[in-house]
This record gives C-alpha cells, structure tokens and sequence, in this order.
C-alpha cells in the first residue's frame, strides 16, 4: 500500500488509467446489471404491495436514459476520472430514483434494504477506479439515507444508518484490497512486457519497446524508490569494426553484453541504447552500491577476451529523481561524456561531475 500512494505525477496517471483500462467492460456490465436489477425491481412492489403498478413500470423504466447517456461517454472518452465519476453518480441517481418510486407505494417497511443491494453495486464500480472516489461514492450512501429519511420516515432510523456505516467501512477497506491486488498485477504485467522485447543480437532489453512500455510521462518511480541510471559506450568501437568487420564487431557487442548482465542483480534492467552503447537501470541502490556495480563492470570487460579484441567501456552514473527516465539519461550521458574526455576506460558520476564543475577557480 505505500507503494501505491507514493505514486506520483504520470506514474499516478498510468496506474490508475491501466485499472480503469483493465475493468472498463466489467464497470459496464455492472451499471447494466444495476439496470437491470433496478427495472425489475417492479416485481417485488407488485408482490410486497399486493397490486401490479404500471406507474411502477414506466418510473423505473427511465433508468434507460442515465445508462444511455453513460454508454455515450463510454464509447466517447476513455478517462478513467471522467468515467469513474459518472459511473458513481449515475448509480446514486438510480438510489434517488428509487426513493422517489418507493415513496408512492404505501407499504415502506422494506425499503431501506435497498441501500445493501446498491452498496454491493458501488463495490463492483471500484474495481476500476481510485480508492479516494470509491470511499467518497460509498459515503455518499449516507446522505442518500438521510435524503430518504426526509421522504420516507423511517422508525428505524438509528439502525439503518449504524448497520450501513459498519457496511460502508468494510467496503471501504476492501477498495484499498482491491487495488493492492491490482498493483502487483500491474507491476508484474509490466515487467513481463519488458522481458517480451528484447534485442536480437544482443538479447538485451530494446531501447523503442521500452520507451513504450513506459508510457507517455516515461516514470519508473513506481518500480523503485531509488534508482540509478548508467550508460555505457565500447571505447573506440568504430576501429573494432573497420580491422576485424562487422561480424566480429557483432561479436565483441555480444560479449559485453553477456558480461554486463553479468556484473548486474537479478532486479535490474540492461538496455541496448543504440549502436555501441548500453544503459543499466539498477532498482534499490544506493549511489556507493551503483558506483561500486559500475567499476566492478568495466574492470570485468577490460578482463575479459571476447575473441577478438580486447576492449573497454567507459560508464556515465547518474540518479534519477522521478519524472522522465529520459532527462536522468541525458545527465549519465554527460558523465559519460566526461569519461570519455579524460582518457576513457573509467567510471564518472554525475554528482562528482556537478562538484568538480562548481568548484571556484583559484587565482
């Protein structure tokens, strides 16, 4: 659960709408059923009330209009904030509509069992919605109470409401169930998405299916809290290719690869960026964990013998702190690129690298 309200920015966004996305039929179906089961509640005024009403009939019948205007939004929009809102107040109304009908018969006596009935139906809603608007939906059944005091008059008025009150609790507590289920399905679903696009040559994870996995705002605080982001690049890798070919060039990507994975845990992410170069996502790290994992990389591939040729990397490391993977990207990449400048073959944070940039010039 606190992973879940830590959840910030687009990472929020896609959660939810990933939920919304995932029970969107089923929120349908359930406002049908509600439908369905608020129509025909016309069978039991006729039984509870010893006569058949055609009032009845055509009063409950106008249920049609609400649930045509929401299947209109449902076919137009797919936000899940304008859809979960409509969907609970379009179930509030079939409440209203049912103490308005309710207050023509003359045997009242069971009416205030009906708020059971539409609790559970509020309870389906939530699946596909954030718990802040299910508990609002779910507390709103107060105020439909007292609304049908005031039409209705109860004489138990003390016990409708405290047995409905403990009913409104529990369902809350099941809203929150509810979408900590839905968090690990949604965060092993999306580690499986990444496992299915990898690079052929490499059989690392691909830079494009990534960049899609993440969606729109490319966030991945939700998989972690602390993060770190490096970018490699084969020093003199054009010279690989010119002397011994593409082929082996092929060869030598390959190899550094395998020892990249090597050289990671099981929880973090290798990604061939593009042509010679890697990116490593490392989940749950400290930075002195992130540095010690990146040196320990590139004293692996100067050791290792590819077949070829030997070869070296130079490493980029820098932390992401939330929003656009992309932005922590470019800041590793300027490490890398400081790297590279003093000779290659070495590691260089972006941390250090911002110290030594700020640092007065002595005169």
């Amino acid at each position: 659960m606190k992973k879940i309200l830590q959840l910030r920015g687009q990472a929020k966004e896609d959660f939810y709408q990933s939920k919304y996305d995932y029970y969107k039929k089923f929120t349908m179906g359930t406002l049908v059923a509600s439908c369905f089961v608020y129509f025909f509640l016309f069978v039991t005024d006729w039984q509870m009330y010893h006569y058949f009403s055609w009032l009845s009939v055509f009063l409950r019948s106008l249920v049609l209009i609400p649930l045509a205007t929401v299947y209109y939004a449902y076919r137009k929009t797919n936000n899940y904030k304008i859809m979960a809102t409509i969907s609970f107040v379009m179930l509030h109304a079939i409440i209203w509509s049912n103490i308005w009908v309710t207050s023509y018969m003359t045997d009242q006596t069971h009416a205030s069992e009906g708020f059971l009935v539409m609790s559970f139906f509020l309870l389906l809603l939530s699946f596909s919605a954030p718990p802040r608007y299910a508990i609002i939906a779910q507390l709103g059944l107060v105020f439909d109470i007292l609304l049908a005091q005031g039409v209705l008059h109860y004489e138990n008025i003390g016990v409708v409401l405290s047995f409905n009150l403990v009913v409104i609790f529990l369902l809350c507590i099941i809203d929150f169930i509810i979408t900590i289920f839905y968090y690990d399905h949604y965060v092993t679903t999306k580690k499986l998405r990444i496992a299915l696009y990898r690079d052929p040559l490499t059989q690392v994870y691909n830079r494009n299916k990534l960049e899609e996995i993440m969606g729109v705002g490319h966030d991945l605080s939700f998989m972690s809290e602390n993060i770190f982001i490096l970018i490699m690049d084969i020093d003199h890798f054009k010279k690989v290719n010119d002397t011994y070919g593409h082929a082996e060039g092929d060869r030598v990507l390959q190899s550094v690869a395998d020892t990249i994975k090597g050289s990671l845990r099981g929880q973090d992410l290798v990604i061939r960026w593009g042509g010679e170069e890697f990116v490593a996502i490392l989940f749950d790290s400290s930075q002195k964990q992130a540095c010690e994992i990146a040196e320990r990389m590139r004293e692996t591939v100067e050791n290792s013998n590819p077949g070829v040729c030997k070869v070296t990397i130079s490493i980029g490391v820098a932390r992401y702190n939330e929003g656009d993977c992309f932005e922590t990207v470019k800041l590793a990449d300027q490490a890398l690129y400081q790297a590279k400048q003093e000779g290659r073959n070495q590691v260089v944070c972006y941390d250090k690298l911002i110290s030594i940039q700020e640092k007065p010039t002595e005169v």
